[in-house]
């Protein structure tokens, strides 16, 4: 059973299409995935956030207008109990508090948490990624970025400046070109899908993070993990 814990979101999505007005966040997408992977969850969620998102070009430019509560250890721990993983969907970086964090892992749970949030800072308006500090991650088991979250945290994709972020693994999923990471062992590299480019890629981040997640409790090597992730992205969203 994997434990999932974030604010749904109240987005108003743009793309080629046109605009619309959809609930979003991890728990949402992440549940999908989860489901679809034949998955046992827990689901941990409130509402408050809201933002606007803008699909172009291959870009998302995005808008936050509303900042949830953050959750603290007394909101998730009893009812993740049963979880060996516990996935942290941050919308901003005070979504997470370290105490939360040292909760979970000082209960055991192996944390793995989507650092956008925390490259998104804490205030409402204009997103402008930026880095944060080790210390917002004590405790974290897996760190999952995107390219962009990456290159603002950590100032580049080398494994050097990956590992310097703090977190004993770090994934970052870089669209089609595949994915990359580091861990105490090493660089690691996953080759691309050969998908195709999703044409509203709205949580499919969270979709992967869920299915990356599975793999690696099921001892699968990151590499591995993050192709069968990448596959299982592309079957929903393709």
């Amino acid at each position: 059973m994997v434990g999932v814990v974030g604010h749904e979101a109240a987005d108003v999505v743009t793309t080629d299409a046109g605009t619309e007005r959809r609930p979003g966040g991890t728990p949402i997408y992440a549940r999908r995935s989860l489901d679809a992977l034949g998955v046992a969850w827990v689901v941990v969620e409130r509402g408050g956030f809201g933002s606007r998102l803008h699909h172009h070009d291959g870009v998302v430019e995005q808008w936050v207008e509303a900042v949830g509560e953050p959750f603290g250890p007394g909101d998730v721990l009893a009812a993740v109990a049963g979880c060996e993983w516990v996935i942290l969907g941050g919308q901003t970086a005070g979504d997470f508090p370290p105490e939360t964090i040292a909760a979970l892992a000082g209960a055991g749970h192996r944390v793995a948490i989507d650092g956008q949030g925390l490259c998104r800072g804490s205030e409402a308006g204009p997103v402008r990624l930026r880095s944060f500090p080790a210390e917002a991650i004590h405790g974290v088991s897996v760190l999952k970025l995107n390219r962009a979250e990456a290159e603002a945290a950590a100032g580049g994709l080398d494994a050097e400046a990956l590992a310097g972020l703090g977190a004993p693994e770090v994934a970052v999923t870089l669209g089609r070109a595949g994915a990359l990471g580091v861990t105490a062992e090493g660089s690691w590299r996953s080759q691309p899908t050969g998908g195709g480019e999703y044409a509203d890629p709205t949580g499919a981040g969270d979709t992967w993070t869920a299915a990356y997640v599975v793999r690696r409790a099921a001892g699968d090597h990151p590499a591995v993990a993050a192709r069968a992730a990448a596959r299982h992205a592309d079957h929903l969203y393709l």
